[in-house]
């Protein structure tokens, strides 16, 4: 075997790092980070509460450590170190991170293990979980409760001498893990046929993408960013104002700066609109299309109108609260799913080319720029669903539900991915999941039997609040695969080993902090508060009870069309403002951040007015550094909740 001399192979690695190939140390950092962000986060969540670090689609887990990074290596970058990472590389770190930080907490790790873990440890005579499902719940998927295992979960072992029960926890982890390892297989597939169609044929926009590959050019350029007095004078704002916070942490009477108006009153009737100005969403929204951020402030204000005379009106799927109502969920529901059929109506010839490649080599197809052969997604995507569906059968779900409900998955999946890469809303949250879709298609929950609705009810494990667990980064990550010359397909290998030490070592810190501590001291939405809303959702399935009314058809029906008619405008009128994508934005998590919305579309409207599309891109810094101050600042006061407030945490970042 030849070995390269040491001088030619650090010219090789040279050569690599300048032509912007993935290297080897660049999987090795984002690797690390990725791991970083999953503990970090998972210790942030359950014992130190100073923030919800993963809450988003660019989660400020990742967000902190990576502009530190990217900080400092824009700093030897401009000292033209030679062991300075170069931008491609720190996209690569971008990458990986992204796919990492989709694993804790709000991610997949804390509704999936609360929910397998608390059926038996919460079970009483009066919920009647027992005598409810109990007898449907597969041995093989929840962990039984034998000497007490579940109860030392949540209340902690009581003595540090009796060992933790890992036993317990391998068969059902390993059976989810398999049908998790499928979901992902599909995804990724999934997000490499879709690249060439969202990113050259569409042009989407990728708004989450702009701040960190500027932050990644930090250095270089005529005018590097690090030396942009715009950067510094965004990033001194929201740092200000949380070091000025800080301060009441020692005297509670101190004076506070808050941005944070809540839930306000309008009309009688009408919803009441929430009121704050959230840095994290101003500087990725900025990024996105001015059309898009128009568009989701009007349809909020279209569905804030419908609900106030749905409610004058009486109609009967109304109900009084401040974040929305559910006939307009619905439309929103319905939106969506006209976005993901509409979006693979129009990708029907770049997918058939892409199975003709698989099937027929030599088809003239070029494929040797993504991350994957057409051929190995092909097959991968099919082996993922064939394998979803039986092990859902094996789960106790017909094949007829079981291919409806692995349908779902996927299509929910590509529309969150959808609306990410399009909006750069990182606050949103999917219309409609796989388990939604398989009751509008099957009549509601009611109509399946017992063995069949606890089936479903457990498959909501994979929940991830929403964010369609790890699709909408893994097609970020292609996007970034695309920028990257050299050596992409290493990337698919870094996300791999990511995602399988992540959600390994993000299980094995959650499960040792649990038996150690005491999962119920978590005080943790995902963990031990969204469980019990699912298991008391099935008994009332059980019973017939759960609501299900005809009118949830014409709302989804009403939604679907309006889409049409909006995307028929869109396309037909190049005067029409409105993009039909803003119709999906607003009834989510992103409620929270629909003024924050409005004041950068106002924004980002009267610096292109003034100064075009040159005003638009010298101001791009201030943007970035809301972004980096906001990340500094609650860096700044985690550390000083650990050192002065330690479990006692201020909150410094959330919806």
């Amino acid at each position: 075997m030849s070995t390269l001399p040491a001088t030619q192979i650090q010219t090789q690695l040279h050569d690599e790092k300048a032509k912007g190939a993935v290297t080897v140390r660049s999987l090795s950092v984002g690797l690390a980070v990725g791991i970083l962000v999953i503990l970090w986060n998972t210790y942030v969540e359950y014992i130190a509460h100073t923030a919800r670090m993963n809450i988003t689609h660019f989660p400020l887990a990742l967000f902190v450590p990576f502009s530190v990074l990217a900080l400092v290596n824009g700093l030897l970058r401009l000292k033209k170190m030679r062991w300075a990472l170069s931008p491609s590389e720190t996209l690569v770190v971008v990458a990986l991170g992204l796919v990492g930080a989709a694993v804790p907490a709000y991610g997949l790790t804390s509704f999936f293990l609360g929910l397998i873990a608390i059926p038996y440890y919460l079970a009483t005579p009066e919920n009647q979980w027992g005598v409810s499902f109990h007898q449907y719940l597969p041995e093989w998927l929840i962990p039984s409760n034998e000497g007490d295992a579940m109860r030392w979960l949540f209340e902690g072992l009581p003595s540090p001498e009796m060992p933790i029960p890992w036993g317990l926890w391998l068969v059902p982890l390993s059976s989810w893990m398999v049908f998790i390892g499928a979901i992902v297989l599909g995804s990724i597939c999934l997000a490499v046929m879709l690249r060439k169609q969202w990113a050259q044929h569409e042009r989407l926009a990728y708004p989450i993408l702009h701040p960190a590959r500027d932050l990644a050019e930090g250095g270089e350029g005529e005018m590097p960013l690090l030396k942009n007095r715009l950067l510094w004078i965004g990033a001194a704002i929201p740092f200000f104002i949380l070091s000025w916070n800080i301060i009441s942490y020692f005297s509670p009477g101190f004076p506070r700066i808050s941005l944070y108006r809540g839930w306000m009153p309008i009309f009688s009737n009408f919803p009441n609109i929430h009121i704050n100005i959230n840095w994290y969403t101003v500087g990725f929204a900025y990024f996105a299309n001015l059309d898009v951020l128009l568009s989701i402030w009007v349809f909020y204000l279209f569905y804030w109108f419908q609900v106030g005379v749905y409610r004058r009106l009486g109609i009967n799927l109304s109900r009084e609260n401040a974040k929305g109502d559910p006939t307009v969920s619905y439309q929103a529901a319905g939106a969506f799913l006209a976005l993901v059929l509409w979006g693979l109506w129009l990708t029907r010839k770049h997918l058939r080319d892409v199975f003709v490649k698989a099937f027929r080599p030599a088809y003239p197809v070029d494929d040797s720029d993504e991350l994957l052969s057409y051929r190995t997604c092909a097959f991968g995507f099919i082996f993922s669903v064939v394998f979803i569906v039986f092990w859902l059968t094996a789960l106790g779900i017909s094949f007829s539900v079981a291919a409806v409900l692995t349908i779902g998955i996927f299509f929910s999946y590509i529309g969150a991915a959808r609306v990410i890469a399009e909006t750069g809303v990182v606050y949103y949250s999917m219309n409609m999941s796989g388990h939604g879709l398989v009751n509008f298609a099957f009549g509601g929950p009611n109509v399946f039997d017992p063995a069949t609705k606890t089936a479903l009810r457990l498959t909501d494990a994979i929940s991830c609040q929403g964010k369609g667990m790890f699709m909408p980064p893994l097609v970020h990550m292609a996007k970034i695969g695309d920028e990257i010359g050299a050596h992409r397909r290493r990337l698919v290998l870094g996300v791999g080993l990511t995602i399988v030490l992540g959600i390994a070592s993000a299980i094995v810190y959650s499960l040792y902090l649990g038996y150690t501590l005491g999962a119920y001291n978590f005080n943790d939405y995902p963990f031990t508060r969204y469980p019990p809303g699912v298991y008391n959702g099935l008994v009332l399935a059980l019973k017939g009870e759960a609501n299900w009314e005809t009118e949830r058809y014409y709302f989804l029906g009403a939604g679907a069309v309006v889409y049409a008619l909006v995307s028929t405008m869109r396309y037909r009128f190049t005067w029409w403002p409105l993009t039909p994508i803003g119709m999906l934005v607003p009834m989510t998590h992103a409620i929270h951040s629909i003024f924050s919305i409005f004041l950068t579309w106002a924004t980002k409207f009267l610096i292109l007015r003034l100064g075009g599309v040159n005003l638009y891109r010298k101001s791009r810094p201030v943007f970035v550094g809301f972004l980096v101050g906001h990340a500094l600042g609650c860096l700044l006061s985690f550390l000083v909740d650990q050192i002065w407030f330690p479990g006692h945490g201020h909150g410094t970042h959330s919806w």
